[in-house]
């Protein structure tokens, strides 16, 4: 299934990843959260799952952004997670392409059918992106409990990933209006 949520590239040529923006659409609201993993608890995880049915969603996709991988592979992971699944499945599935999660630098798209949503998975800063119609905002930050936007929280570790690298802090804040 291709996306019209994110900018896909499967090239290390024309690799988009963040502090690029990675999404497509111009009127999303965006929030950002710790990464390493889509969900911290199950009860999180379930949290997700019922946003999601709010938005008319039966399973959602994670789709690997390949460019932005560091690896020798020609085809992305991909997987369709249905909603009535939990963190162990969604673990089982994830551990099947990486039996370490979290040890390589991966970046990961999820996305589900409706254009409305998506969130990006990033390795390099370990944050997720979301991104969303200002209606959903409120759903994404109930579920991940994000304040604001969630940059203040974040902004001392975004600053240390990027080693106070003032070009791309700001690329951050400008692609994603934070």
């Amino acid at each position: 299934m291709v996306t019209t949520v994110f900018n896909l590239s499967n090239t290390k040529e024309n690799a988009i990843y963040p502090p690029e923006q990675v999404f497509l659409k111009p009127d999303f609201t965006y929030m950002l959260t710790m990464g390493g993993h889509l969900a911290g608890t199950e009860a999180e995880y379930q949290k997700l799952m019922d946003c999601l049915r709010k938005l008319n969603e039966k399973d959602f996709f994670i789709l690997e952004n390949l460019g932005a991988t560091v690896t020798e592979r020609t085809k992305p992971f991909y997987a369709k997670i249905p909603l009535s699944s939990n963190l162990f499945y969604f673990d089982n599935i994830v551990s099947q392409f990486d039996p370490i999660f979290g040890l390589f630098i991966y970046h990961f798209f999820i996305y589900g059918r409706n254009d409305s949503w998506g969130i990006y998975l990033c390795e390099y800063p370990t944050i997720n992106i979301i991104g969303c119609r200002a209606d959903f905002v409120k759903d994404f930050s109930d579920v991940f409990n994000i304040k604001g936007n969630g940059y203040e929280a974040l902004k001392g570790f975004i600053n240390l990933e990027y080693q106070s690298n003032e070009k791309l802090i700001k690329s951050l804040i400008t692609n994603y209006h934070l």
